[in-house]
């Protein structure tokens, strides 16, 4: 029976969660000796949380590297998928060397940010870090001519708009999510903001101050931001997913390597760059991955960044793992984030936003549940059709 990575592994919750932490303590390099006795459910299991958490190549370097032997199953679709998650990986940089152009030759400055950044310029092998779409940053007086490029002259459809950008795609879906021809999406910044229950935390104007026109691809050139500046988005991003209970493998291993070319002088940048108010978006990142591998880290700013963190958020990242923070977590999320808030609220006035961005988020943040009807003239219905939602959903919890 073929194994199915669309379908959660049939291993028992708890089970499930061991899998997940051993995975993000064994993969950096730990002994691991727990993983050379896992039974053939176990792998199968590792391979549905690697497969999800943009890990596949991760997994297949390791397995090799300690020459463990995996049972033929999985051995082969691990395999399988690490080539097609290669080759995507090859796909996409090409990609965005073609926007790249095309953007360059109509006059719109354009920074690359997070995966398309970090597989080519910091990782060892460029395709050890999968692909699952690219993230660049324009101006916002360029939206319109960006869309015009992606649409007519690139052949990428239109797909959604948020308060922060617009996605295209090119291509067709197909089952696995991996393979080269799989839809590629594009998301094109005009803002770089990280929402986080209600509170925000802009970054676009420290990526356009802190970037510059750096070699790229395939002797091709773009404009990146430096390290302190990479670090520091990568952070906030990696925050932002562990805490709405997204953390990802992935995570760990772009951390890891981006700290391990910090020199002195991008950790002194990297302490600028990070305000009192911010640290609690940044902080949380490196505390995730701290438990899983050693940060070279000068200790000063760690304490210092933790020191401007709130208890309650210190408290949760105390007990909180990847399994906890993940997927592989098999309790849903509040569809509110409360939770959310009163960990990384420093004042009431923090918690009036949340209140407020939670019941009436932005316009264009509605657009996730209701597309059609945020290019409208009665967008403003979504709060209602919002709101009545999470009523029903809490009326539901209750009876049940």
């Amino acid at each position: 029976m073929t194994l199915d990575l669309n379908q959660r592994p049939q291993l028992p919750p708890e089970k499930l969660m061991t899998v997940t932490n051993e995975l993000a303590r064994w993969l950096p390099g730990s002994e691991g000796a727990g993983v050379a006795n896992w039974t053939q459910s176990e792998w199968e299991a590792a391979l549905w949380v690697v497969y999800w958490q943009n890990a596949l190549p991760w997994l297949a370097q390791r397995v090799h590297a300690a020459k463990i032997m995996l049972p033929e199953g999985v051995n082969g679709r691990l395999q399988t998928i690490n080539s097609a998650s290669r080759e995507r990986t090859e796909v996409m940089l090409e990609a965005c060397t073609e926007i790249l152009a095309a953007f360059q030759q109509a006059g719109i400055e354009t920074i690359l940010l997070k995966g398309a950044v970090l597989a080519p310029l910091v990782y060892p092998d460029p395709f050890q870090r999968p692909l699952a779409d690219l993230d660049l940053l324009i101006r916002p007086k360029d939206v319109a001519a960006s869309r015009e490029i992606m649409l007519n002259q690139l052949s990428y459809r239109y797909y959604s708009r948020s308060a922060e950008d617009e996605v295209y795609l090119r291509g067709e879906r197909k089952t696995n999510i991996w393979a080269p021809d799989n839809v590629h999406p594009v998301e094109v910044h005009f803002t770089l903001r990280e929402e986080y229950a209600g509170i925000g935390y802009e970054l676009a104007e420290v990526m356009w101050r802190e970037s510059a026109e750096r070699p790229y691809w395939q002797n091709t050139t773009a404009r990146i931001p430096n390290p302190a500046a990479l670090l520091l988005h990568v952070c906030a991003h990696t925050t932002s997913d562990w805490i709405i209970q997204r953390g990802r493998l992935m995570h760990i291993d772009d951390i890891r390597q981006l700290c391990a070319q910090m020199k002195p002088e991008d950790w002194q940048t990297f302490g600028q760059l990070v305000q009192p108010g911010t640290a609690r978006f940044i902080y949380p990142a490196l505390a995730f991955v701290g438990k899983y591998t050693q940060l070279d880290i000068p200790t000063n700013m760690l304490n210092s960044l933790r020191e401007d963190c709130p208890p309650a958020l210190l408290a949760w990242l105390t007990h909180t793992g990847l399994a906890e923070a993940s997927e592989s977590n098999p309790t849903n999320r509040s569809g509110i984030g409360l939770d959310i808030a009163r960990r990384l609220a420093r004042s009431r006035l923090d918690m009036v936003r949340f209140w407020l961005r939670s019941f009436f988020p932005r316009r264009y943040n509605l657009a996730k549940r209701y597309p059609k009807l945020v290019e409208t003239p009665f967008w403003w219905l979504g709060y209602l059709l919002i709101n009545l939602d999470r009523v029903w959903h809490m009326a539901r919890k209750v009876i049940g």
